[in-house]
């Protein structure tokens, strides 16, 4: 068997780059260790009901006339159609503190406006640092690594600012405890805050079902329930191809991994694949929760999409102690309050952060009673928001970094991957191109996005 290119990972940007490559006529074969698409942002079901993995919102929202912004360059490229992805914007979205609240509505003016009537003495700052992200956001080369908090410090003096300007970037993309590279750090920020939040309608089921329907027509071929199991060398070092896991030598040129630095470096055996050897395990880990109301939670008076809640003056993100009572914070995504229908009208999901290595270590039956413990804890949190609503939360389902680690493979069942990151798509090896999270684009439109660009160096 021989290809002009393999794609290692299912995810989303596995499946954008073999849509890319195919159409220009490269005989490309998609190989996904799962028996179904989507990686980290999949789906389910379970009792009944179709369940989504990862997603809580498409981020990088904006309109059809922003043709340069990321959403609509993936949809260009793509060649998809807008209206078949039935895109739902966000009603309201909340960053809250102890006694600060800021809403997001997909309008960067309206989170300016705020700032500067919430924090008038650091809104010229806040205008500084929006700037300056504009300048380093969606960067494709190799920068030093500068501190998001150091540049954040150097324009925003207001320690609770800073923190609500952190707070929904690093859930939504760091992959390490409490700071992160100002690279990433402004991809992220234009992609939650100056863009914003929608959703498809049907969920990650319908999303991907849009997705496939596109692999199918340009031709791509996949290998699904059947990953990677080492690239192949020949003794002069250069790539020839994969060995599977049932021990079948596929024959490519060129290979593009989506499925993590650390786990690329792991299927290059002895090969002195330096860069790659050299990126740790993500740090971060998180435990989700997923709850159904008898009711809509807008039918409660819960009207956010997403809230980013802090129940501390002061924001940390970092896995917290063992003997901690309960998390500083946590995030609330209300699916049906996109306008969204279906078995997610009713749904509630509650994240949080966890060590992954405690959980990865525990016994079956602690780690179940400890799952369930923590599901309880964070509907207790929400009850410190909405009241009616978690008194009336049943549970339905939780995952945590082992059931991350057991269906994709991510080393830590890191969702973020890597702390560093190959945003120039290089990893030292010759005909090796990483693509995915540890390229640096994250969420569902940098996902895709990254996966296109890379797409594209390979077709140039």
């Amino acid at each position: 068997m021989a290809y002009d290119i393999i794609v290692l990972g299912g995810g989303l940007s596995g499946i954008a780059a073999a849509i890319r490559l195919s159409h220009y006529g490269k005989r490309v074969l998609l190989c996904e260790r799962h028996f179904r698409l989507g990686g980290l942002n999949s789906w389910y079901e379970r009792g009944g009901m179709v369940l989504d993995t990862g997603l809580h919102a498409l981020t990088n929202f904006v309109g059809e006339d922003q043709t340069t912004a990321p959403l609509n360059r993936v949809l260009r490229q793509l060649r998809l159609r807008r209206s078949t992805l039935e895109l739902r914007p966000q009603r309201r979205s909340r960053i809250l503190f102890p006694g600060t609240e800021m809403c997001l509505d997909n309008s960067y003016d309206d989170f300016t406006a705020q700032v500067q009537e919430k924090f008038p003495d650091d809104a010229a700052g806040f205008n500084a640092l929006s700037r300056e992200i504009l300048r380093a956001g969606y960067a494709s080369e190799e920068m030093p690594w500068r501190s998001a908090n150091a540049v954040q410090e150097a324009y925003i003096s207001s320690r609770r600012l800073r923190d609500i300007l952190r707070f929904p970037v690093m859930y939504y993309g760091n992959a390490q405890a409490e700071d992160m590279d100002f690279g990433a750090y402004a991809t992220m920020f234009r992609s939650v805050l100056m863009e914003g939040f929608a959703r498809p309608a049907g969920g990650m089921k319908a999303f991907l079902g849009v997705l496939e329907e596109r692999l199918a027509a340009e031709g791509a071929e996949m290998c699904l329930g059947v990953g990677a199991k080492a690239l192949r060398f020949d003794a002069n070092g250069q790539l020839q191809g994969i060995m599977d896991d049932q021990g079948r030598e596929i024959d490519a040129p060129q290979v593009l991994s989506t499925i993590g630095a650390v786990e690329t470096a792991v299927l290059c055996g002895d090969c002195p694949a330096t860069s790659l050897a050299s990126a740790p395990a993500g740090e971060i880990g998180f435990l989700e929760a997923i709850f159904q109301a008898p009711k809509a939670p807008a039918d409660y008076g819960f009207q956010d999409a997403i809230a980013f809640v802090c129940r501390t003056p002061e924001f940390h993100f970092a896995p917290p102690p063992k003997d901690a009572a309960a998390p500083e914070s946590l995030l609330v995504c209300a699916p049906g309050n996109y306008g969204c229908c279906g078995d997610e009208e009713r749904l509630v999901r509650l994240s949080t952060i966890v060590e992954p290595a405690d959980w990865l270590a525990l016994p079956q039956e602690e780690y179940r009673a400890r799952k369930l413990s923590l599901a309880e804890t964070l509907r207790r949190c929400l009850a410190e928001v909405a009241p009616a609503l978690a008194a009336d939360l049943t549970l339905v389902d939780a995952f945590t970094p082992k059931t991350v680690r057991r269906w994709t493979g991510r080393v830590n069942g890191a969702i973020y991957g890597s702390p560093r990151k190959f945003p120039a798509f290089e990893c030292g090896v010759p005909g090796l191109t990483l693509a995915g999270t540890d390229q640096g684009l994250l969420g569902i439109t940098g996902a895709m996005l990254s996966g296109i660009l890379a797409a594209n160096r390979l077709l140039a």
